[in-house]
């Protein structure tokens, strides 16, 4: 493993680094199912329309084009997905 700083020191200007963006709000470790990905920018009207469907042991993966200027998903939308499996 290299530290950071000798990383750093050895990329310049070609360091790139990924902002942490991902964070965990559920108590499952792991799950699975069939993926259906929805790609919105900003809008969650498809989202919303994905999680209105039934299925079983699904598994929805937003694309949200990189935007953090709006919320996809919150606490009604993921009650809706969890109710409709």
């Amino acid at each position: 493993m290299i530290p950071t700083a000798d990383l750093a020191g050895r990329l310049g200007e070609g360091l790139q680094v990924a902002e942490p963006l991902f964070r965990r709000y559920g108590g499952t470790e792991q799950f699975a199912g069939r993926i259906e990905t929805v790609k919105v920018y900003e809008d969650n009207t498809l989202v919303r329309a994905a999680l209105a469907e039934a299925v079983n042991d699904a598994v929805l993966m937003v694309d949200g084009g990189g935007s953090l200027r709006c919320a996809l998903l919150g606490d009604q939308l993921a009650t809706l997905g969890v109710e409709n499996g």
